[in-house]
């Protein structure tokens, strides 16, 4: 039998994938017996001091914030020249694909929007902007509880490390001024969650294009097509909400993520008032 890989305090169990990083393992704490998944940066990557920077990056970030809605990191460590992360391991399968796979209630949908606006809120109140919001980046467990995964492009207010000039994120969910090599805070964040939202109603991207290019000029040409959104019990509240997320300039977007959860609540308040009042009216 061939010997168990060991990770500082943490034996392998299987590999879980391959990234473009390096193999995410499951593994067992030897000194609890608790479960955790070790994401490690392969040894010819760890030689490279931008990538290397990027996964330590990550490990401090993620050790730094601790919230119900964010994967934890349990600690950082290097092994026989491997850089690895030991955090929590997690059930369940990302939003791009649950979205493939699972046809989602809009209650359903409206809830992973709010788990989303409060981990990043809680990232934002400790000045780190995750920069990277997609579909594949928000883990949803069987149980319901979503957990925002993958800080390692996330910037740190008063960092020294920058990256300006560089698209960083998925093309199709960065905020314009990403894609421009501009100041980027947490309307960024506020701009990503919009096109999640966008495409869970609509079932589709909010910009699209034959090539990267093409997505994203039209990310920075304008707002989408807002009437992609389908009408429903929470219009127009609810595409308001999208759209102004979805904002070109930063200055007329959502100024945070717990302004935008506010308004997602305040749509369904209203809903639910519409319901009583017409319940009530039934029974008179």
């Amino acid at each position: 039998m061939a010997p168990s890989l060991i990770f500082g305090g943490y034996r392998v169990v299987r590999a879980l994938g391959r990234g473009s990083m390096g193999i995410v393992y499951e593994a067992t704490e030897t000194a609890t017996g608790r479960r955790a998944a070790l994401k490690t940066l392969s040894s010819e990557l760890a030689r490279d001091p931008g990538l290397r920077e990027r996964f330590v990056r990550e490990a401090r970030v993620g050790m730094a914030l601790r919230h119900p809605n964010i994967v934890e990191v349990y600690e950082a460590g290097e092994a026989n020249g491997q850089p690895y992360l030991a955090m929590e391991y997690l059930e369940g399968t990302d939003l791009e694909a649950l979205q493939r796979a699972t046809a989602l209630s809009l209650e359903w949908k409206l809830d992973l929007v709010r788990q989303t606006c409060e981990g990043l809120a809680h990232a934002h109140a400790r000045a780190v902007v995750h920069r990277d919001v997609k579909p594949g980046n928000i883990w949803v467990q069987p149980n319901g509880l979503l957990k925002i995964v993958d800080f390692g492009l996330a910037r740190v207010a008063h960092s020294t490390l920058t990256e300006r000039g560089v698209v960083l994120g998925s093309v199709h969910y960065i905020a314009p001024e990403q894609i421009e090599g501009g100041a980027v805070d947490e309307r960024a964040d506020v701009f990503s969650v919009g096109a999640l939202t966008y495409e869970l109603l609509a079932g589709r991207k909010p910009f699209d294009g034959a090539t990267l290019t093409a997505v994203m000029l039209r990310i920075t040409q304008g707002p989408p097509d807002a009437s992609a959104l389908p009408r429903t019990a929470y219009s127009p509240g609810l595409e308001a909400v999208v759209m102004r997320a979805l904002a070109t300039k930063a200055a007329d977007r959502y100024a945070s993520l717990s302004d935008v959860r506010r308004d997602l609540r305040h749509v369904v308040w209203l809903r639910a008032e519409a319901l009583g009042a017409a319940g009530r009216a039934a029974g008179s």
